[in-house]
């Protein structure tokens, strides 16, 4: 790593202009190369046979659409002591009435008014210490994060239980019913630096706040997200970002799925979720795709009024907007007929999108909860969605996809012409719940300067 200017009077270290050389000819380098392969496009004509088409209901049971979108700024506290840093992290539902969105459609001119009623959002917000911040009375940074979580996600927002409580009934699975069976979560190591305590186990009476039995420190529920263990305080909680809120994403979902549950559960079955992003968990969070994959399938397996013969009552997607499953649609979606759907088999991601072996791994068996597909409207939108499926299959088949014709046809009523292959509800909830570089980072790092004492 080349040296900086900190004082700011004598110039950066620049990179070489010559070490490259010895790269290219370096023989070890040039036979890894020569080694390595990347997926291959697909023919056009091997499309077509592949995609199954998507039929359009003659009635949508789907009237309400909740789309969960979360965003994040670090921003530096001390103009002096620029490595010290906190985020800002702002996540939350937006929801909105498919009729409303129907009726905006057919006007002619559409008055600011109509669209504020598509703007009906929740947001949740906290601060995270990233680097060299730590809260007062804390020991160290990872602690300073546990700890910020902890009271974050405990914090009460009247009506509404805290989201901490949407945490346990996801990973005690309180949803069943008291079958005589313990629900447990175990902690593969203390969270508390120094202590060497192994497998603590947390159960349904265990309280949010509890003490290792070995060294007296605070056991936090928050700590299955097992976040700390890639905290440091020299490179910071930065590397966490990403799957912190991915994570809150999903909560948010649970968190509704339970409230609805409670209230009346045959209104479940007019909601769609919308997730941006896919339907998966990753990083040190992934172990928690097991109780949501639970979860799912249990809902899949509900229908309204105890019906067998009807839907069942859960309508989730996730969206992607980038990424190479995003890349592959664009590259191939002239091959998809219109209102078709790629279903996407664990051999045909390896061969073509992602690098691997069909025959000796399962994708995404580690963190997904739902399978991927590829999705042409009839108006000619390209999307990659995941959507659950009942079964957990390597190449699955569009009856493994419950409502999947509901979602999808419902997907279509959602376009968004600002942006390419984009859907209203997301790019609503990115709008109101992003930080913007300018000037959204410079007020937030006033804001910070200024709260945070020296």
């Amino acid at each position: 790593m080349a040296y900086s200017s900190t004082k700011g009077r004598r110039p950066i270290e620049r990179a070489s202009k010559i070490s490259h050389a010895e790269i290219i000819n370096n023989q070890n380098v040039r036979a890894l190369l020569d080694r390595c392969t990347i997926p291959s496009a697909p023919r056009g004509q091997d499309v077509p046979p592949l995609t199954v088409s998507v039929e359009t209901p003659d009635r949508s049971s789907i009237a309400t659409v909740v789309a969960v979108d979360g965003g994040y700024r670090e921003t530096f506290v001390r103009e002096e002591f620029p490595s010290a840093s906190v985020t800002f992290i702002v996540f939350g539902p937006l929801l909105f009435q498919l009729e409303d969105l129907r009726s905006i459609d057919a006007q002619a001119f559409i008055a600011p008014e109509d669209i504020e009623r598509l703007k009906n959002i929740e947001r949740f917000t906290l601060a995270l210490p990233t680097r060299n911040v730590i809260l007062d009375g804390a020991s160290s940074l990872s602690e300073s994060v546990r700890k910020t979580l902890f009271e974050a996600l405990g914090a009460r927002r009247p009506p509404d239980e805290p989201l901490i409580d949407a945490l346990r009934w996801l990973i005690f699975r309180e949803w069943l019913k008291d079958d005589g069976k313990l629900r447990e979560w175990t902690l593969p190591s203390c969270p508390n630096r120094g202590c060497g305590a192994r497998d603590l186990t947390l159960r349904r009476d265990t309280p949010n706040e509890s003490k290792c039995p070995t060294c007296g420190g605070p056991i936090y529920v928050t700590d299955v997200l097992r976040l700390h263990e890639v905290i440091t305080d020299d490179q910071g909680a930065g590397g966490i970002l990403g799957y912190l809120i991915t994570f809150l994403e999903q909560l948010v979902i649970v968190h509704v799925i339970k409230s609805v549950l409670r209230l009346r559960p045959d209104l479940l079955r007019e909601i769609l979720f919308v997730k941006d992003g896919p339907l998966a968990f990753f990083g040190q969070t992934a172990p928690l795709h097991r109780p949501m994959r639970e979860l799912v399938l249990f809902l899949l397996n509900q229908s309204p009024s105890g019906n067998q013969h009807q839907p069942a009552i859960l309508n989730l997607v996730g969206i992607e907007k980038s990424g190479p499953f995003v890349e592959h649609a664009m590259l191939i979606e002239d091959h998809i007929p219109k209102g078709n759907a790629l279903l996407l088999s664990d051999e045909y991601i390896y061969r073509y999108i992602v690098p691997g072996d069909a025959t000796t791994q399962n994708y995404g068996t580690n963190t997904y909860y739902g399978r991927k597909l590829i999705y042409r409207s009839p108006e000619g939108s390209t999307y990659v969605v995941t959507v659950p499926t009942i079964t957990e299959t390597k190449s699955p088949s569009i009856a493994d996809f419950p409502n999947l014709n509901d979602i999808l046809s419902v997907l279509g009523q959602l376009r968004c012409s600002m942006y390419d292959n984009a859907l209203i509800p997301i790019a609503l909830a990115n709008k109101l719940v992003s930080l913007s570089e300018y000037p959204g980072q410079r007020i937030l790092e006033a804001f910070a300067r200024e709260q945070v004492a020296p």
